[in-house]
């Protein structure tokens, strides 16, 4: 699995909170801001790589997955050929999923049934979000 925050302020986050801190743990890779990687990773020797923040258009240029393998991100910009291209034997794919099904995934090596998603998600708050009760004042939203 490679973690990448969207920014530099959700590490900060991350750490404040003592997840950067667990996610180390388990880290086989760190990224170095004062030594950063020239090529691209393909292979993987770790479960787990802690990247430099970034979208995942950017992630295309970080790190990809060997050709032919399956991608599941959480990130859009999915392009064909972004974090992986085709082999000549196999189809290279990049699947968008929830963060819950991905971190899954990684821990199980394979997508999960829907009864273990629902096992290892139950009792987790998956999204505080609630759309707002009035309009605000200022929104240039087509919702409002």
């Amino acid at each position: 699995m490679v973690v990448a925050a969207p920014t530099y302020n959700i590490i900060d986050e991350l750490k404040a909170e003592g997840d950067w801190e667990i996610l180390q743990k388990y880290s086989g890779f760190e990224f170095d801001d004062a030594a950063p990687k020239t090529t691209a990773r393909t292979e993987y020797e770790n479960t787990l790589y802690l990247e430099r923040p970034g979208c995942n258009l950017c992630m295309g240029n970080q790190e990809k997955a060997a050709k032919g393998d399956t991608v599941l991100a959480t990130s859009t910009r999915l392009f064909k050929g972004r974090v992986v291209e085709d082999a000549d034997d196999k189809t290279g794919e990049s699947l968008l999923a929830s963060t819950p099904v991905v971190v899954l995934s990684a821990i199980l090596g394979r997508t999960p049934t829907l009864e273990e998603y629902k096992s290892a998600v139950q009792g987790i708050n998956l999204t505080k979000f609630a759309p707002p009760k009035k309009t605000p004042l200022d929104s240039l939203s087509v919702h409002f």
